[in-house]
């Protein structure tokens, strides 16, 4: 049976072996094009259905340890994921009462705003153009895989926090 402390760090848990998947298992120069956003959909379910768990300093742990695995600028992916999961977190109550087939262009969407963040800040510090193949193909593997990792997620949930709760 698992105590009460070590089941509040499922979601930290479950947020770090996405990081760990995205960019050791899934490494960028194989998986260029159709690299899904694991972080961003553990951070978004995280904290649309516990939100007690999952804050922002959560959020911005995560992208610290995503942008060290990947490589990118520090602080980075901490920010535009901090921001992202902080306008995702002030329209909960909404997206939590929609339906499911709203999930995959919700990811989308996010995933778009996300990687916009992270080119508009490589551009301050030199000038990029826009990989259209790169973006199109990371919001498109991100709603494809969304419904998967969710139902993961939701067995997880259930299995460990709600169960003993």
């Amino acid at each position: 049976m698992m105590s009460s402390t070590m089941r509040s760090w499922i979601p930290a848990i479950t947020i770090f072996l996405a990081v760990v998947l995205q960019n050791v298992a899934l490494p960028w120069y194989f998986w260029s094009v159709f690299r899904p956003d694991l972080v961003l959909i553990c951070l978004l379910y995280w904290r649309l259905y516990r939100p007690d768990l999952c804050g922002s300093t959560l959020a911005f742990v995560s992208g610290i340890t995503n942008d060290v695995l990947s490589g990118m600028l520090l602080g980075m992916s901490a920010t535009t994921q901090l921001l992202t999961i902080m306008g995702a977190s002030y329209f909960g109550t909404r997206l939590r009462a929609a339906d499911f087939l709203f999930l995959p262009p919700l990811l989308a969407l996010l995933t778009g705003l996300e990687e916009s963040l992270h080119w508009l800040f490589m551009n301050l510090f030199q000038t990029m153009p826009v990989r259209w193949p790169l973006f199109l193909g990371r919001l498109l593997t991100t709603a494809l895989i969304a419904p998967v990792m969710v139902r993961l997620l939701i067995h997880l949930h259930r299995l460990w926090l709600d169960e003993w709760a």
